[in-house]
């Protein structure tokens, strides 16, 4: 008669040997007999965090360091897997937990340093990082993660040699040209990181088009990224539509529903724009949107920056521009400048706790007079102001379907203050005057230090000064509106 000792290793044996399913089943039944069995608590949630379901992995293993809290291994895989789930501060003194049972737990140095930067904690991230490489040297992972915080140090030359190492055993390694893609990015070197950055995912597996003439084909540019990507280089679609008809082709745009109607009006006369299906349209040639600064040869000087690209419908923004006014009715603000406001980006953003910012510093800008503020903030963190004591911020977006009414309600505004999320590149296709508030480690377009967007001429750049410093960067935001708001009111009454 088979014991439960006899069923853990038959699981055990499964999951070593990548039977997945098998294993499952095995730990499954190993815990309806014995709900608290520490060993199949824990190789359970390995299995499931292997398997990418981190969130199922951490309750389960949690049960197992709750059974058996003396056990290093366990607190070093709930540390790994709340890190996938995009829980680094939980994770990380569930880390400390584990290296102070296991010093020499490399998986845990790892995450524990991965987490780190995730919570842009850097210096100590590194740290942790090149004790993991010091443990394991050539460990491929930990160089990579070690590769990306010292990138975000800007310590390139040493970032460059990690990913580099990684790329000489595995010269096929994504993750790792893409993260040295965008070091090259961020420092403005555009060539050589749109060479990188073709080593991400593509959807199709007909022949790539990289500029050449297409002779009579049909060429389908798409998204692969999000909307803010599509709408930044979307600016390229009447570019390849010159050249394809050159030769007698033609290109379609396949896109997502909310930008069908935006892309659709601006576009329409010379590419085609589809909604995005379950299977492509029919296509001699594909491009994904993201991919088209390569095919042109996009350095810095050969930006294609024509504001505007894109811009909403003449009727859209009258009937938007009434809205705004009743709004206006309802408000607490009085006369003045018209500005928008958004603080926070899509929670589901892997960097979102970096760049978006926590209602409370948004004072020193809702203080400035002369100012009528207009959320356009969507989501949970649209009911933040209304916490905020003595605001009563007006929400425009409650009607908007898509980004075609959004770009009616910025054409309404004397200035766009947001951080890093689709708005922002929408404001900057259509030339409203935007304000950018960015993490002191931006996305790779925005570069380093400068105030100002090669991309979006209509774009002013606030950086924070150091990780998570948003009342310094809010700070001078706000001192530069009030004088904006002073001298529009001058220009009125002159």
């Amino acid at each position: 008669m088979a014991t439960l000792l006899d069923a853990l290793t038959a699981a055990v044996n499964h999951h070593m040997s990548g039977h997945a399913d098998a294993a499952a089943d095995g730990y499954r039944r190993i815990l309806v007999a014995e709900p608290a069995q520490p060993d199949a608590l824990h190789l359970s949630g390995v299995l499931r965090a292997q398997c990418g379901d981190p969130v199922s992995a951490v309750r389960c293993i949690g049960r197992a360091v709750r059974v058996r809290p003396a056990a290093p291994a366990p607190w070093g895989h709930l540390g790994a897997a709340l890190r996938a789930a995009e829980m680094p501060q939980r994770a990380e003194p569930v880390l400390r937990r584990a290296l102070a049972l296991d010093p020499a737990d490399g998986d845990a140095l790892e995450a524990l340093g991965a987490s780190l930067h995730a919570l842009a904690h850097y210096p100590t991230a590194r740290r942790w990082l090149e004790r993991a490489d010091r443990l394991r040297p050539g460990h491929a992972t930990t160089q990579l993660n070690l590769g990306t915080v010292l990138r975000d140090l800007r310590r390139f030359d040493e970032a460059e040699a990690c990913f580099d190492a990684v790329l000489a055993r595995s010269p096929a390694s994504a993750e790792a040209h893409l993260a040295r893609a965008v070091g090259r990015l961020v420092r403005g070197d555009l060539r050589a990181g749109w060479e990188g950055f073709e080593h991400r995912w593509h959807r199709f597996a007909t022949p790539p088009w990289a500029g050449q003439p297409p002779g009579g084909a049909t060429i389908l540019l798409h998204m692969d990224q999000g909307f803010g990507d599509a709408i930044q280089f979307v600016r390229y679609a009447p570019l390849v539509a010159q050249i394809a008809a050159q030769g007698g082709g033609r290109v379609i745009l396949e896109t997502h529903l909310l930008l069908y109607r935006l892309f659709n009006r601006c576009l329409g006369s010379a590419v085609q724009v589809l909604v995005r299906g379950e299977n492509p349209p029919p296509h001699d040639l594909h491009c994904p949107l993201m991919s088209l600064p390569r095919a042109f040869g996009t350095g810095l000087a050969e930006i294609p920056a024509g504001i505007p690209y894109l811009g909403p419908a003449p009727d859209d923004v009258l009937l938007w521009r009434d809205r705004l006014e009743a709004l206006d009715d309802t408000g607490e603000n009085g006369a003045g400048l018209r500005v928008g406001l958004v603080w926070a980006g899509n929670p589901q953003h892997r960097n979102d706790r970096n760049r978006s910012i926590p209602a409370s510093a948004l004072r020193p800008l809702l203080a400035v007079p002369g100012v009528r503020i207009v959320s356009l903030q969507t989501g949970e963190a649209a009911a933040d102001l209304a916490r905020l004591t003595g605001t009563a911020i007006p929400n425009a977006m409650e009607r908007v379907r898509d980004f075609a009414d959004t770009a009616a309600i910025l054409a309404n505004l004397d200035l766009l203050v947001t951080v890093d999320t689709a708005i922002a590149h929408l404001a900057g296709a259509i030339g409203v005057p935007c304000w950018l508030m960015l993490p002191h480690v931006p996305d790779w377009r925005w570069m380093l230090d400068r105030a100002d967007s090669p991309w979006y001429p209509s774009m002013r750049l606030f950086r924070q000064p150091r990780p998570g410093d948003w009342t310094t960067t809010l700070g001078t935001a706000a001192a530069v509106l009030k004088a904006h708001a002073a001298r529009a009111v001058r220009t009125k009454a002159g």
